[in-house]
């Protein structure tokens, strides 16, 4: 299996997780007494599974932290669907109600981008990220977006038993 941890003699394993986040993407991580497991690809295989736990010890660690995500690139997204989904039901239904002679094609793709953008920034609301700070580096997971509340419940439920997890191996965890 490629997401078992190779532990050292005397390393107890506190925590190991697989978050399925979707169909296609799961996220491992595992941490012990003595270091943090973090899912890594390798560059070059020939053959097998390039994926493996990149091993992190506890003092290479400067701070773990859980902190929320900024939504702003997430509003942007969503005004940007407002606008184009409004200015295309405008531009599809102005031939309609001017009753112009002629074929014309009604699509509800304009009005579900509408509905989408609407949407995105209630879907943004309290999302997570998972950040590993060393010394010379930052690991980030950052879930998928997901919209009902049994997800995010399941999101921030996996985010407390690993900052629980990395406290109890003696790790600074700062929760923002």
């Amino acid at each position: 299996m490629a997401f078992k941890p190779e532990l050292e003699p005397n390393e107890n394993l506190t925590l190991q997780i697989a978050f399925k986040a979707s169909k296609n993407e799961v996220f491992n991580f595992a941490v012990s007494n003595r270091a943090l497991y973090w899912p890594a690809i390798k560059a070059i295989v020939l053959k097998g599974d390039p994926t493996y736990f990149k091993r992190i010890r506890n003092d290479e660690i400067s701070e773990v932290c859980i902190r929320r995500l900024p939504p702003h690139g997430l509003w942007l997204i969503a005004a940007l669907m407002v606008l184009v989904g409004l200015a295309t039901t405008i531009l599809m239904l102005v031939p309609l109600v001017t009753q112009e002679p002629g074929e014309h094609r009604v699509s509800g793709w304009p009005f579900a981008i509408t509905v989408g953008g609407i949407l995105i920034p209630f879907a943004a609301k309290g999302r997570l990220c998972l950040e590993v700070r060393t010394q010379n580096k930052a690991f980030r997971w950052k879930p998928r977006l997901v919209v009902d509340k049994a997800s995010k419940k399941k999101i921030r439920t996996t985010f407390e038993s690993i900052a629980n997890a990395c406290e109890k191996s003696g790790l600074r965890v700062t929760r923002i």
